[in-house]
């Protein structure tokens, strides 16, 4: 399938920790006790591993003045199937990541190109960031679309829940919610903090914003949704021409549901919407089955460590 690139392309990057911060005031108990649901969920998901189905989707309006954009199709789409863990980062400010390890695109077994998992995590030579960004890479290596993007992850969102990151975020909450058929609380949650978690083209901030929908007495995570929106105003070339401002929004949705197998509850299905000013639109749908436990879980040490 044909890749492009539009005049001024935009990204969303997912970025390594964020430097601590004063807590607020006026915490609640409700943000305690996300924060240590999802401390104790992601050390339980360190020892499973799913099956991933992941359709991915991109369509294009015409845009005649641009002539390349002729050999550009309408419309492309892609499947990937993967496995789906937690690596555990133990430097810095220590965390889980998602990764996702393809194993086919469209029905085809692939390799992602460059070093393996395992090459990256023994190689001495590299920092640990060039690490963290190796492994965060891999994840994205056959996403579609003009968009890049490293934050398609199911457990992505729970970032913004994580005690040593609660700091960066000011929580609202809101009216209680059915999900799935259950009553849950919802709280709303915009970052605050600079620099934020994630950045757009050139490493500019773009902050994140979204809502957790959650059992109160346990803390137990239903649904996550978040949003983002960057916007590039170019500068203006030699002639004193400016191209037009452009804009990238999206929002991922992530459902979560109890799986008897492995005893807690996972995320069974990812949605997502990205939107650009120069009329692509791209579209996500990921679904998660047979989880299990493996006996040892992978984990990036310090080197030397």
């Amino acid at each position: 399938m044909m890749r492009y690139m539009p005049v001024a392309s935009l990204c969303f990057t997912a970025v390594l920790g964020g430097e601590a911060l004063r807590a607020q005031p006026d915490a609640s108990s409700s943000t305690a006790r996300l924060g240590s649901y999802v401390e104790s969920w992601e050390r339980e998901l360190g020892s499973v591993v799913a099956d991933e189905r992941y359709v991915q989707s991109v369509t294009r309006q015409p845009r005649s003045e641009l002539s390349r954009e002729r050999l550009v199709p309408a419309s492309e789409s892609r499947v990937l199937h993967s496995e789906f863990t937690l690596i555990w980062f133990d430097e810095g400010t220590p965390e889980w990541v998602g990764f996702r390890h393809i194993t086919s695109v469209d029905g085809l077994a692939v390799k992602v190109p460059g070093p393996t998992l395992e090459d990256v995590i023994g190689d001495a030579r590299l920092t640990w960031r060039q690490r963290w960004e190796q492994v965060r890479d891999r994840s994205a290596a056959y996403n579609i679309g003009a968009i890049a993007r490293t934050i398609n992850l199911p457990t992505f969102a729970l970032s913004a829940l994580r005690p040593a990151n609660q700091r960066r975020f000011r929580f609202s909450p809101h009216r209680a919610e059915m999900v799935a058929g259950a009553a849950a609380n919802v709280l709303e949650f915009r970052e605050q903090a600079r620099p934020t978690l994630v950045s757009g083209l050139g490493g500019r901030d773009v902050p994140l914003r979204g809502r957790v929908w959650f059992d109160e007495r346990t803390g137990r995570v239903r649904r996550t949704t978040l949003e983002l929106r960057d916007h590039i105003v170019p500068t203006s070339d030699g002639d004193g021409e400016r191209d037009r401002d452009q804009e990238l929004a999206s929002r991922i949705t992530v459902d979560f549901a109890p799986d008897a197998g492995v005893g807690v509850w996972v995320p069974i299905q990812m949605r997502e919407r990205y939107d650009n000013s120069w009329g692509e639109t791209t579209t996500g749908h990921a679904t998660y089955s047979n989880y299990r436990r493996f006996r040892t879980s992978v984990k990036l040490v310090r080197p030397g460590g």
